[in-house]
């Protein structure tokens, strides 16, 4: 190799690490109320263990952009932190018409398996699938046609809280973990729309690594 074609490849290494500093990825990160979203959120900008958050997310925050390096790999994400309860859900349609994310994880934790009366997982996954599925955004009688760059290219349902509750349920197979059970149909939902869609395991609050390579993974995969 020639010393001019060695560093015409160390520029291109390093205009291409530049374009994934400077260029933020959107992801949209959505799921019920004290799943661990905003967990997630500081994990993603301190990372290490993230200390114990008692106040929910009231509402939608702006975005932020967060560098992930893992194994070498770098990129940047942006993500805004909107709240989980019910009365929050129009949110998420507001931050996704906007934002137009490229990715979005849905976090869910073990509640439906402690409780099999509690559907709010259940009941914020349905409206997020019907949203993301959905041909137009609504706003009251107006109606306007989604275009293709207004659909996620990937999603993900990130089980949270792992340190918590992995011991509790036996499985030798993520995929086959009952956790994700509840939410099979709109997974193929998603994927009959063409929106392809996996599970994934976390501990957001103490394991920064399952948490950057689950994005990096994402990023790479999809």
């Amino acid at each position: 190799m020639s010393v001019l074609a060695g560093f015409a490849i160390v520029c291109l290494e390093t205009m291409g690490a530049l374009y994934k500093r400077l260029h933020a990825i959107n992801f949209g990160v959505y799921g019920a109320g004290a799943v661990g979203k905003t967990t997630l959120h500081r994990q993603l900008r301190t990372r290490g263990e993230v200390p114990n958050i008692k106040d929910r997310t009231v509402g939608l925050q702006g975005a932020s952009r967060k560098v992930i390096k893992i194994d070498g790999d770098m990129n940047t994400i942006k993500s805004a932190d909107v709240g989980g309860q019910s009365q929050y859900w129009n949110l998420w349609r507001k931050d996704m018409r906007k934002r137009k994310p490229k990715y979005i994880l849905f976090i869910i934790d073990d509640r439906h398996l402690e409780n099999r009366a509690n559907l709010q997982n259940q009941l914020a996954w349905q409206y997020l699938v019907d949203l993301i599925c959905d041909e137009y955004w609504r706003d009251g009688k107006r109606l306007k046609k989604k275009k293709d760059k207004d659909y996620p290219q990937a999603v993900a349902i990130w089980a949270n809280k792992f340190d918590l509750w992995g011991k509790k349920y036996e499985f030798n197979d993520i995929q086959q973990h009952p956790i994700f059970e509840p939410f099979a149909y709109g997974m193929q939902k998603l994927n009959e729309k063409g929106i392809p869609c996996h599970k994934y395991i976390v501990s957001a609050k103490s394991d920064p690594e399952m948490v950057y390579r689950g994005i990096i993974t994402m990023i790479n995969d999809y």
